[in-house]
């Protein structure tokens, strides 16, 4: 069972396509879509995310749609935590056509496992902004050299501000997720004194497991 839900779960899903995907996703990804096999990875969140978890993809979705943040920003957090297969770059299409995509292919199958499914309301603000971007600072010069330094995946600079943008104009608790998963895909290493605060903020949204030491790549000390 995975910690993962909402839309960070979706872009693990990306993230070392043939572990996470299945045979009929995988088929679709090579042969005919990109976009198709994300959005029958997206109807599978319905079956494969424990409730209620499989109900919040649709909430962070549709705070992104909402958002005053532009196409290459939300482009930016998406790709830094999902493989780059799935970006829609790839396929000339815009990240908000791609998110509402996502969105629909999620509603149609939270309504055939049940006919009567209301999306849930949008969580209260939990007022931990301060404590996320404290988060990123802490850690922000090296995922920026990590992410923008490489040679493959496609170098992705601005990610850090992109990230830290999420935090400040759409909702902390999305985007300390999307940083942990650009931590993970980038595989960051992370030492114990950041490793702790994000352990104490995890702690404080009340999702520990996404910050244990199996999830993320602690180590004794980083240079």
């Amino acid at each position: 069972m995975t910690a993962e839900f909402g839309l960070s779960w979706l872009s693990m899903q990306c993230d070392g396509l043939e572990q996470t995907l299945t045979v009929a996703e995988l088929d679709c990804l090579v042969e005919s879509s990109r976009k198709g096999a994300l959005l029958m990875i997206a109807a599978r969140s319905v079956t494969d995310v424990p409730a209620p978890g499989h109900t919040l993809l649709g909430r962070d979705v549709r705070r992104l749609l909402e958002s005053p943040l532009d196409d290459a920003v939300l482009r930016m957090v998406w790709v830094g935590g999902a493989d780059s297969a799935f970006d829609p770059d790839w396929d000339k299409e815009s990240m908000r056509d791609w998110l509402a995509g996502i969105e629909a292919a999620w509603l149609d199958a939270e309504r055939l496992a049940d006919p009567g499914f209301v999306p849930p309301p949008p969580a209260p603000d939990p007022g931990l902004r301060a404590a996320v971007l404290e988060t990123i600072d802490g850690v922000a010069p090296r995922l920026a050299a990590a992410t923008e330094n490489r040679v493959w995946p496609p170098k992705l600079p601005g990610l850090v501000p992109a990230l830290t943008e999420v935090v400040e104009s759409v909702d902390a608790d999305l985007g300390f997720r999307l940083f942990l998963r650009a931590l993970k895909a980038s595989a960051l290493p992370v030492g114990p004194r950041d490793h702790q605060a994000f352990l104490a903020v995890g702690a404080r949204f009340g999702y520990p497991d996404l910050v244990a030491e199996g999830y993320l790549h602690v180590v004794p000390a980083v240079p």
